[in-house]
């Protein structure tokens, strides 16, 4: 910039025939301008480049939304539709042992597998929608009826203080999650769920007394558990799953810790 007003001030004396005989009113407005226009220049190139920056960073945060979105329909679709499905599994197989001996008792059970599927249809309308919210009292009752039509005796506690709405719905797909794989990847007789709070803290346990090994580790290693660990993640929370002896067996405990508190502005359940 300096070396073009330069430029235009020794032109100007160049045609102007010298420092003496030039007219500086009319020298000085033009290198002024000269410099405004470069100045200008510059600004334009600056402010385009920016543009093309923002516009970039644009479209890469348009990218990661898109990617966000896939990750949460295939979470959420994974984490229902594995439960309803096990759960109709499990209901049309007591109906077809039921069908003979028992036809009242037969028809009953179908007609929960009606519910059950017409249900499944509203839950994944929901969550493609992506307003479908869990809700840990709703899925403890499910828990129960799930593990009931797979002949394991259940035992839930649920000492735990009202929550915020975030942390609830979280523990939701805790207990849903951890109750598909002990229906899906074990030889349970007896299941534990387990919902508790000390020094702001809520803690969450799903164990089952029926391990199988190698089929627990490939459930952890998919998108089951490792979609649940980015869900209590967010949350500011911790996930372990891992086998242990329960009740002098061979067992597996899933253990999630949640804090409480900094959630507690949310609504609460």
């Amino acid at each position: 910039m300096i070396g073009l007003t330069l430029l235009t001030l020794g032109v100007s004396i160049g045609l102007g025939g010298g420092l003496v005989s030039i007219n500086w009113l009319l020298i000085i407005p033009l290198a002024l301008l000269v410099r405004g226009l470069g100045l200008g220049m510059i600004g334009f190139m600056r402010l385009s480049d920016a543009l093309r920056q923002l516009q970039s960073a644009r479209e890469e945060l348009a990218r990661q939304a898109v990617m966000e979105e896939r990750l949460r329909m295939a979470r959420d679709l994974h984490d229902l539709l594995g439960h309803t499905l096990s759960l109709i599994t499990l209901k049309s197989e007591l109906a077809g042992r039921l069908l003979e001996k028992d036809p009242t008792s037969a028809t009953q059970e179908i007609r929960e597998v009606e519910r059950v599927a017409r249900q499944a249809l509203r839950e994944v309308r929901e969550a493609v929608a992506g307003y479908r919210q869990q809700s840990l009292g709703s899925e403890l009752d499910g828990a129960r009826q799930i593990l009931e039509a797979a002949g394991i005796a259940c035992v839930i506690e649920n000492e735990a203080p009202p929550l915020p709405q975030n942390v609830d719905t979280v523990l939701g797909w805790v207990v849903r999650e951890g109750v598909t794989n002990v229906i899906r990847h074990s030889r349970a007789e007896r299941c534990w769920i387990r919902i508790s709070s000390m020094n702001g803290v809520v803690h969450a346990e799903v164990s089952n007394d029926g391990y199988v090994r190698g089929q627990s580790e490939i459930d952890q290693k998919g998108s089951g558990l490792s979609g649940l660990a980015e869900r209590v993640a967010k949350q500011g929370g911790h996930l372990e799953a891992a086998p242990q002896i329960i009740e002098n067996a061979d067992g597996f405990r899933l253990r999630v810790e949640i804090p409480i508190k900094g959630n507690l502005s949310m609504e609460v359940r």
